[in-house]
């Protein structure tokens, strides 16, 4: 999976394992012909694990983006910090 990115039947699972010099990273990716802008914030510097993530101005719990949450256009942050 390209930086942790998963898609899944019914959703997306974002679980990035990167450098922990990479402080910060974008990737567009469509997702069942829908856009995808994901911002990866690492400013803690690990290399593994995600604190949260938002889409679309809401926050979710874990790291699986359910189906009926993404819509055409779609900006994702994912924070990350350790577990």
């Amino acid at each position: 999976y390209i930086l942790g990115i998963q898609p899944q039947y019914d959703g997306i699972k974002i679980d990035p394992c990167i450098p922990s010099d990479w402080k910060e990273f974008k990737i567009t990716r469509k997702f069942k012909n829908k856009n995808l802008n994901i911002i990866v914030d690492n400013k803690n510097g690990i290399e593994k694990g995600v604190e949260k993530i938002i889409i679309n101005g809401k926050e979710i719990e874990g790291n699986f983006i359910s189906e009926n949450l993404i819509t055409e256009k779609n900006d994702i942050i994912v924070i990350m910090n350790k577990s």
